[in-house]
């Protein structure tokens, strides 16, 4: 629990380095669908009420609701779930949860791929971006690994779509 601050940094600096990395090879890394919609509605944000609640809504969706879903699809029911059933499978105690072993490393990869796949199905991108998604999604794992609780990854999740949207802004087209 004491290391989250350190990953939570690590996973800011990521979007940094990802951004940096594709700049370095001449990848222009496109937004997301969500991204671009949140970015066109965010220019129009205080133009009525009406305009506001719908970037409000956005804001919401990108910052709260997909970092709770894909936390709780990608972390709980295809990571940490199918290794708990595998260590009562094998009659092992879960222990803490601190040493997953080959198959809890499989498991990971296997969730962190799927997260990158989804996320390149909503829209492709380079493949510079995939990998940054997939140890993104490797990093969540070793996260709720550690401390057990699926909030702190959640959080994370947040902090990672809350440095992207902020980068909008900072890193010129």
């Amino acid at each position: 629990m004491r290391s989250w601050p350190a990953i939570a940094a690590a996973t800011i600096g990521l979007c940094f380095l990802t951004q940096a990395v594709a700049k370095l090879f001449g990848i222009d890394l496109p937004d997301q669908k969500n991204v671009e919609i949140v970015r066109q509605w965010l220019g129009s944000a205080f133009d009525s009420p009406r305009n506001f609640g719908i970037c409000a809504f956005l804001l919401a969706q990108v910052l709260v609701l997909l970092p709770m879903v894909e936390e709780a699809v990608f972390r709980l029911l295809l990571f940490m779930l199918p290794l708990r059933i595998a260590a009562r499978h094998a009659g092992r105690p879960t222990g803490d949860g601190r040493q997953p072993g080959p198959i809890g490393y499989s498991l990971a990869a296997v969730s962190s791929a799927l997260f990158s796949a989804a996320h390149y199905i909503a829209q492709p991108f380079p493949d510079a971006a995939f990998i940054a998604l997939f140890f993104f999604g490797l990093s969540q794992c070793w996260l709720y690994t550690r401390t057990e609780r699926i909030w702190c990854p959640m959080l994370n999740h947040f902090l990672f779509n809350l440095t992207n949207l902020l980068l909008l802004f900072v890193v010129p087209e």
